[in-house]
């Protein structure tokens, strides 16, 4: 069979056409693509470990919320059964004692969702309703309350429905609905996610630091930056609403 003019070329000069030079057509393509490939694998699995996350951090704000409802909407007894639904992300699994296990996980969590201003603060809990215009609608400080300002809950079923706060706008049963918002800083756990992840949500800081390249946000927030993305965490926010069982008492 007569050799093509292309094929004679390259004989001419030396170069063998075939499966030689397919092969390395083959990995340089490999070596551009993999990288790619790579991070994209990552990325999936990054994802999957955060759809678990969530569903963690929105049980755990349930049982916060339910928690704040018996007792009295203090801050404190929610952020502390929240800690606790906040185990299974400390937990080492090599080891065997479970209560040994569980314990190291609890006081990680602990010591890791502790809100120190200006350094860290993982774990934020905040109520949103009773607002403080529900308390100054309906608010009554009594010696009974430890002296608290609460907002009454008996009888909230003979209590008339149509009366509305002046400054609230809600019903006295509206502000017997405690509504909450959990923050958790989840810590990425797959390689490289982190790094990726501050770059897409706040910059990249390439140029002279004098003309401020790079320090602003690109998806994220400057707060967001700063508490998360910066130190490896994605902020995961959930939502619960229950029915007070006990009279929510105001802060401070």
């Amino acid at each position: 069979m007569r050799s093509t003019p292309l094929f004679a070329l390259l004989r001419r000069r030396g170069v063998q056409p075939g499966p030689a030079r397919q092969a390395g057509v083959t990995m340089a393509e490999f070596a551009i693509v993999s990288p790619f490939a790579l991070m994209f694998v990552m990325g999936i699995v990054q994802i999957g470990l955060m759809y678990t996350a969530k569903a963690v951090v929105n049980e755990g704000a349930f049982l916060a919320a339910r928690a704040g409802a018996v007792q009295n909407a203090q801050k404190d007894k929610m952020t502390d059964v929240m800690v606790k639904a906040l185990v299974p992300f400390y937990q080492d699994t090599t080891q065997t004692n479970d209560v040994l296990r569980v314990g190291t996980a609890w006081a990680k969590a602990k010591a890791d969702t502790l809100c120190v201003p200006f350094v860290q603060c993982y774990l934020t809990i905040d109520v949103l309703n009773p607002t403080p215009a529900a308390f100054d609608d309906f608010g009554v400080t009594s010696s009974a309350m430890q002296n608290h300002t609460y907002i009454p809950n008996d009888n909230l079923e003979y209590r008339p429905h149509n009366v509305k706060g002046p400054s609230s706008g809600l019903s006295i049963q509206d502000a017997n609905a405690l509504r909450i918002k959990v923050t958790y800083g989840y810590e990425l756990k797959v390689p490289l996610m982190a790094t990726i992840v501050k770059a897409v949500m706040c910059g990249v800081d390439v140029g002279v630091g004098a003309f401020d390249h790079g320090t602003m946000p690109i998806a994220g927030t400057a707060s967001d930056c700063l508490n998360y993305y910066s130190k490896g965490r994605v902020p995961i926010v959930s939502y619960a609403t229950v029915q007070m069982q006990t009279p929510a008492w105001k802060d401070g």
